[in-house]
């Protein structure tokens, strides 16, 4: 066994080196610390060779990118692909190639083709005349007379019956820049854009290929089968077909007409949203909110915050809140503020409540207006409170019932339902049933009081001048002389009494059945206790101006449930077997 000169154990070599990296052995066997630090000098030297082949690859790849990138800058100049004649020359110092017949260049993904072109090789730069061909890709392909190309930026101006294609959408003008590098184009001359179904013009386009957007600025026009809209600024996209609009725009249906001056329209769904002073026309009906919402499929309209429904042919104006409307069924529901005008000037009938519908009878002809919930009614002539009101186009009548109460001049009626009935929003006729009472404030503690079960007050020229009372009729009248002077209280009873009212008192009254009448003195009447059954005064309620009626805003609604049922209900489910209870559960 040979001896490692420089072993201090003097140990043959194989053990002295065992013994070196720490081992202890003995004789020709070695213990785990061996082992262990054997393990230890692999995984170092392990460690070492992955980093080496990290260092290896990481190069490598430098080299391949760069080697593609170089690549790539020898292939980015224009090449000459073919030509039927040309010819090289120096001109000013530049060196340029004139080309002539099939002319076609390449750079990349582009191809350019032209009856002749001048090359200017130092600045990678063309000009191209004739019968201009560019195909980017198979995507984009544009056509023209003329044609400026710079090859180091990609860019291309395209001049004189110029024609873009990019799949679906069509472009004409008469000049337009492409920046073939961004894929956007640019015309500034007034561009004339068609696809499957839209028309547009404009006299400045700004047009992205990878997003398919489009802007358009100054004498825009999209005419659309259904619709031609005029604006300021439109973006439009091919894909989703939507186009949102800014500044005074206006779309022009068959059947309507919108303004306002921003929203959106989706061309494919002709669905949309203005803002900003908008207003929907629908034959002689105006609709106004600071935000409306279109679904023309549907018919179906939707208009929030300061809502306003003009009829110029029945003189009609609604506002209110938030409105929903059916085109086709001529459904309208408006709540939140609601307030009803209808009329012009001194006759005009005013009514408000909670929420109002309208719709129109069957010939489609005459309009009901429908008022629910703290329902009010003013008018020069009468005034009137109820839970719900009804007016009906058909006989120019207001229907009030639960609770209504109505004031006319001095008089207040009271009935389960009270009819009105009205001639160029001027009463004539009052129809009061079941539990009918009429009461007049003769001054503030004496009230002459009339009732039965139906009652029927006629007007003209804006005053009472005949009552007639139907069934268990009782009536209580203050009479005075001729100096107004209070003489007595008569009180009446009869089946049925018929009275005369001149200058807004009683004149005479004739009584059909079982009359029995007797005059109170006024040493013996105590007003405070000469009250019919039934007798309430509701003085305080009665509404004395426009205001009166007018109700405050509520909060804005977040969610407001339809009041318009546009699709039939559903079927209703088959009712689940109930599940058998497991012991042990609540």
């Amino acid at each position: 066994m040979p001896i490692c000169r420089g072993n201090p154990c003097g140990c043959p070599m194989k053990d002295w080196i065992l013994h070196k990296h720490g081992a202890v052995f003995e004789g020709s066997r070695t213990y785990p610390s061996f082992i262990k630090s054997v393990r230890r000098l692999i995984d170092l030297k392990l460690a070492e060779i992955k980093f080496i082949m990290r260092c290896i690859t990481t190069a490598l790849l430098l080299i391949i990118v760069s080697s593609k990138i170089n690549a790539q800058q020898q292939s980015s100049r224009i090449e000459i692909v073919h030509a039927n004649d040309l010819h090289a020359q120096h001109i000013n110092g530049e060196d340029i190639q004139r080309l002539k017949g099939n002319v076609m260049f390449r750079q990349n993904d582009v191809t350019m083709n032209c009856d002749s072109a001048i090359l200017y090789s130092a600045t990678d730069a063309l000009n191209a005349f004739g019968h201009v061909f560019i195909n980017q890709h198979d995507s984009v392909h544009l056509y023209g007379d003329l044609l400026d190309y710079n090859g180091k930026t990609k860019y291309a101006i395209i001049r004189e019956n110029v024609k873009m294609i990019d799949k679906q959408m069509t472009l004409l003008t008469d000049r337009l820049d492409y920046d073939f590098a961004k894929k956007e184009a640019i015309y500034t001359t007034g561009g004339h854009i068609t696809d499957a179904e839209n028309k547009l013009t404009s006299k400045i386009g700004y047009y992205f290929s990878e997003t398919r957007d489009m802007y358009f600025k100054k004498d825009v026009v999209l005419v659309n089968p259904q619709f031609v809209m005029k604006c300021d600024t439109l973006q439009y996209n091919i894909i989703s077909r939507k186009a949102i609009f800014h500044g005074p725009t206006t779309i022009t249906g068959d059947k309507n007409f919108i303004y306002c001056e921003s929203g959106w329209y989706n061309t494919e769904t002709n669905k949309a949203e203005f803002g900003k002073n908008a207003y929907m026309k629908s034959d002689n009906q105006l609709l106004y909110g600071d935000s409306l919402f279109y679904d023309r499929p549907r018919g179906f309209g939707k208009a929030i915050n300061n809502v306003k429904i003009i009829d110029t042919t029945e003189k009609l104006i609604i506002t209110g809140q938030y409105a929903e409307h059916l085109q086709k069924e001529k459904k309208t529901f408006i709540t939140n503020q609601v307030f009803v005008t209808k009329g012009m000037k001194d006759d005009s009938l005013y009514m408000s409540s909670d929420t109002v519908r309208t719709l129109y009878d069957s010939s489609g002809k005459y309009r009901i207006i429908k008022g629910y919930y703290h329902a009010k009614v003013y008018n020069k002539q009468f005034q009137a409170v109820s839970d719900s009101m009804v007016y009906s186009g058909i006989d120019s009548t207001l229907d009030m019932r639960t609770k209504p109460v109505m004031w006319f001049g001095l008089y207040q009626a009271l009935g389960k339902r009270i009819l009105i009935h009205t001639k160029n929003n001027r009463i004539e006729k009052a129809d009061m049933y079941l539990d009918a009472f009429l009461a007049n404030e003769e001054d503030s503690i004496r009230f002459s009081q009339i009732k039965g079960r139906d009652m029927f007050a006629y007007f003209r020229n804006n005053e009472m001048y005949k009552i007639d009372v139907n069934g268990n009729s009782e009536a209580m009248y203050y009479v005075r002389d001729d100096k107004k002077a209070y003489i007595g209280l008569n009180k009446i009873t009869s089946s049925n009494i018929k009275i005369d009212v001149k200058d807004r008192k009683v004149n005479r009254i004739n009584f059909i059945k079982d009359p029995d009448a007797d005059l109170v003195p006024m040493k013996d009447v105590n007003p405070l206790e000469a009250r019919l059954p039934g007798f309430i005064w509701h003085g305080k309620e009665r509404p004395k101006s426009i205001e009166d009626i007018k109700r405050p805003r509520d909060p804005e609604p977040v969610h407001i449930k339809s009041e318009i049922k546009t699709q039939p209900a559903a079927k209703p489910k088959k009712a689940k077997k109930p599940k058998k209870k497991i012991f042990g559960e609540n």
